[in-house]
C-alpha cells in the first residue's frame, strides 16, 4: 500500500511540475550588420574588441530580441538587445565547476527535486541593470553593486520515461527563479 502511494505522489508531482514550466520556443537565425538596429550597432562598437561578433534574430513565442555573440579570451558572450537596439542583458558562459559550492549545492537540490536525473548542458551568468553599467562590465570586467547577477542553466532532465530540456533561471543564491521546458524545432519540417 505504502508503494502505491508513493507512486501516485510521483506521479502527481512529475504532471504538476510538468505543468508549472511553461513551454519556451526560440528560433534563432542569422542576419546581417545592416538588419541590426542603429543603437545595438553602436554599443558593440562603441566597446572597440577586436573580435568578430555574429547577429542573431531569436524569435519567441511573444517577442523578438537581437543577440551579438561573441567569444573573447574563450569565453563565450551573447548580448540581448530588444527589437528597437537597447540592452537587456548580458550572458557569459562559465563552467559549472567555477561557481561556488554553495551555490552548486542549491541548484543541485532543486534539480534533484524535479529530475529523477539531469545533465547540465549549458551555464551562463546572466548580468541584468543600467546600460551604463553593462557597458562598464564589458569593457572593464568590473561587476558593480547594481547589476542583477543571475544562472541560466540548460538542463536534459528526465521525469518518469521522459527527457526533456529545461531552462532554469536561478538568482545569485540559488533561489529558482523560473523554469521552462524547451521547445525544439522538429528538424523533419521542412520550412520555405
Amino acid at each position: 500500500m505504502y508503494k502505491f502511494k508513493f507512486l501516485i505522489f510521483l506521479i502527481v508531482f512529475f504532471v504538476s511540475y510538468n505543468l508549472f514550466a511553461q513551454d519556451k520556443f526560440e528560433k534563432e537565425s542569422r542576419i546581417k550588420p545592416k538588419d541590426v538596429p542603429s543603437k545595438a550597432l553602436s554599443f558593440i562598437d562603441s566597446l572597440k574588441m577586436d573580435t568578430k561578433v555574429k547577429w542573431y534574430l531569436e524569435e519567441g513565442l511573444n517577442k523578438k530580441s537581437i543577440e551579438a555573440k561573441y567569444k573573447q579570451n574563450k569565453v563565450n558572450y551573447s548580448i540581448e538587445f530588444d527589437s528597437l537596439g537597447k540592452i537587456e542583458d548580458i550572458e557569459i558562459e562559465v563552467n559549472w565547476g567555477d561557481l561556488e559550492s554553495s551555490l552548486r549545492e542549491s541548484i543541485s537540490s532543486q534539480l534533484q527535486q524535479n529530475c529523477s536525473s539531469h545533465r547540465i548542458e549549458k551555464v551562463q551568468r546572466q548580468f541584468t541593470g543600467s546600460e551604463n553599467d553593462l557597458f562598464a562590465l564589458l569593457n572593464t570586467g568590473i561587476i558593480f553593486e547594481h547589476l542583477n547577477i543571475n544562472y541560466e542553466i540548460i538542463v536534459r532532465c528526465k521525469q518518469l520515461n521522459e527527457v526533456d530540456l529545461f531552462e532554469y533561471l536561478f538568482n545569485n543564491n540559488g533561489k529558482l527563479i523560473s523554469t521552462s521546458k524547451l521547445v525544439l524545432k522538429n528538424s523533419s519540417q521542412l520550412e520555405y
